[in-house]
């Protein structure tokens, strides 16, 4: 892209006046399938001291970008970091793609990488707001993934990750889970009982994929899993709930219009369901969806097409911008009822006492 059409992602996203005002993002530590390929910060086998750690590959485009979407934004961003995969080595399959798990020989040495992460971030400028333990630790995908049970990321907490974050001496909020809404309960229930290691947790992130409502899209009636969302507050309700990624899959859905329509019914029931944050995934694909080096391709609301050189904003983009520039950071969500069926609706009040409602007519 030319250095105009960059900039002019950076204002449409980030810029409280001319453009949609994010205030929050997502980092992979490492790397994901939408990466130059495969690898990691350690890249040098066996170095369970993190003396190789580097991430130079941060500097050339994610570090620049970050730091000018901060200047744009005129506030700090909140970052959340997620790691794909540990290093292959230490896995029990030697791979970072296509599952296996974190070898209990190097839990400590993994935790003390998002320490190093954290460190290396706030050095260069782009401090984070906090880290989630795993990306999708659920599912053995083609890209970078690593396996965990609730046992095992409850005990992984316990043990190691919240004792090194703690330690730190850095103000780190930790989430667990990650991924999607339909075991989230479960995988809340089993490490909040657990009080050594709830106490390291400031709450859950969750994913919007396997909806059954929206499994074949465009969406279908049927039953649909926003409830858990609202059972997780219940069983918790000290606690916090930010969904941390989603995108529409299968490629770019450029023209499509119900694409907003997902987005905004998806915000609506869960911040009624006490959700404090929403985090979408990519915000710029090319024309396919990618580049992505599994070829997973999908969506995002910005699409740019490399071939005639243009900008394209999807019905997302605006549909996300409906709450993302209007309900601003520190809002109080307020009682809000439809007098119709077909209308679904949110309301807040702002710090400064304005009242923002948003309402969606499918």
């Amino acid at each position: 892209m030319k250095p105009h059409q960059q900039e002019q992602v950076i204002e449409a996203y980030f810029s409280q006046e001319k453009g949609i005002a994010y205030s929050w993002g997502r980092v992979h530590m490492g790397a994901c399938d939408f990466s130059r390929g495969n690898w990691s910060c350690v890249e040098q086998e066996g170095d369970t001291e993190l003396k190789s750690f580097s991430i130079e590959r941060y500097r050339s485009a994610m570090l620049p970008m970050i730091k000018r979407a901060q200047e744009v934004a005129e506030r700090p961003l909140q970052l959340i970091a997620s790691p794909w995969s540990p290093p292959a080595w230490m896995k029990d399959t030697g791979r970072m793609q296509a599952g296996g798990i974190l070898k209990d020989d190097f839990k400590s040495s993994w935790a003390q990488h998002y320490v190093r992460f954290a460190q290396a971030m706030q050095e260069e400028g782009a401090p984070l707001w906090g880290f989630t333990v795993q990306n999708e630790p659920h599912a053995t995908t083609p890209w970078e993934n690593c396996l965990y049970d609730g046992n095992m990321e409850r005990d992984f907490v316990r043990d190691h990750l919240g004792p090194a974050l703690e330690g730190s001496g850095l103000d780190l909020k930790l989430l667990v889970w990650d991924h999607n809404r339909d075991e989230m309960f479960a995988r809340a229930h089993t490490i909040y009982s657990d009080p050594e290691a709830a106490k390291y947790v400031w709450g859950i992130g969750y994913h919007w994929y396997g909806d059954p409502r929206f499994e074949f899209w465009p969406a279908r009636e049927g039953m649909t899993l926003f409830d858990n969302v609202r059972k997780v507050h219940e069983l918790r309700p000290d606690k916090h709930i930010i969904m941390t990624e989603a995108c529409q899959e299968t490629g770019p859905r450029i023209g499509d219009w119900q694409l907003g329509e997902r987005y905004a019914e998806a915000i609506i029931k869960d911040l009624e369901g006490w959700l404090e944050a929403w985090i979408d995934w990519n915000l710029i694909l090319d024309e396919r969806g990618g580049p992505n080096h599994v070829q997973n391709l999908v969506s995002a609301p910005v699409i740019f097409d490399t071939e005639r050189g243009k900008m394209l904003y999807l019905s997302s983009f605006y549909y996300i911008g409906q709450f993302s520039r209007y309900i601003k950071p520190g809002a109080q969500r307020i009682s809000t009822s439809s007098s119709r069926d077909k209308l679904e609706a949110t309301g807040f009040v702002n710090p400064d006492g304005s009242v923002v409602c948003v309402v969606l007519n499918q």
